[in-house]
Order: C-alpha cells, then structure tokens, then sequence
C-alpha cells in the first residue's frame, strides 16, 4: 500500500485556518455582544425603573429603535454565531428573529391601541429595529 503524504493532513491545516480567521472574527463578534448587552440592559433599567407612576420611554436607547431588548438579544446570539457558526445555531437565529419580529409587532398594535397617536408619532420618528435608518422629525 502506497502512503500518499500529500493527502495527509492529520488536522493541520485545519487548525491553521482557525487561527488564521479567529481573530477575524473575535473584533465583531465582540462589538456585536457589546452592544447587545447594553442594549438589554439599558432598555431593561429603562422599563423596570421604579418609579412613582408608569410613563412612556422614548429618550435614551428608545430614541434609537423601539425594540432594543429584543434587538440586544439578536445581537448577542448573532456574535456567537460569528465566534462558532454552524447551520443548526443559524437556523435557531433566524427562527428567533421572526419570533421577535412577531412579538414586536403585536406589542406594537397594543401599544397603538393604549396610547393612540403618541405611539403612533414615536413609530414615525423612531425606526423598529436599525438604528438611524429614518430620518427623525421635530
């Protein structure tokens, strides 16, 4: 039997790749998490404030999307998928976001329908999910 060296890799090159595209990858997903992070928190501090009677949000991170909790976790999930990408963890991504999209919208006809045109003027000026992808009006 003939021993063909070439074909032999004994997981080499493998590693090499990895180490190669790791740090690559380690800059946004580490923004990524970063971000979502604040973003859950902040909005989560926002919402669970004690306060002396509930009020409407829509200074701070609710000044830029109307759903930074859910945003934040995508976020989050989406920065380690970029660390350990495999279809299953993609697949399990973009089943959360169509959840969030579904949450979000029904959150966001209740809302029309408990605060009326002060919600309605804060979807006009506040984008649902990208930041700064609307122009805000005054």
């Amino acid at each position: 039997m003939l021993l063909d060296v070439g074909t032999i890799s004994f997981g080499y090159t493998s590693i090499l790749e990895r180490v190669s595209t790791y740090p690559l990858l380690l800059l946004p997903a580490v923004f990524l998490i970063a971000c979502g992070v604040y973003l859950v928190k902040a909005s989560h501090s926002a919402v669970f404030a004690k306060t002396e009677k509930p009020e409407f949000h829509h200074s701070g991170v609710y000044s830029l999307v109307r759903h930074p909790m859910y945003l934040g976790g995508l976020m989050v999930l989406l920065g380690f998928l970029f660390l350990e990408f495999s279809l299953i963890a993609f697949a399990i991504w973009i089943i959360y976001m169509v959840l969030c999209e579904w949450m979000a919208s029904y959150e966001e006809k209740d809302l029309l329908r408990v605060l009326g045109e002060q919600y309605a003027d804060y979807q006009r000026r506040v984008p649902k999910w990208l930041p700064f992808s609307k122009k805000k009006t005054t």
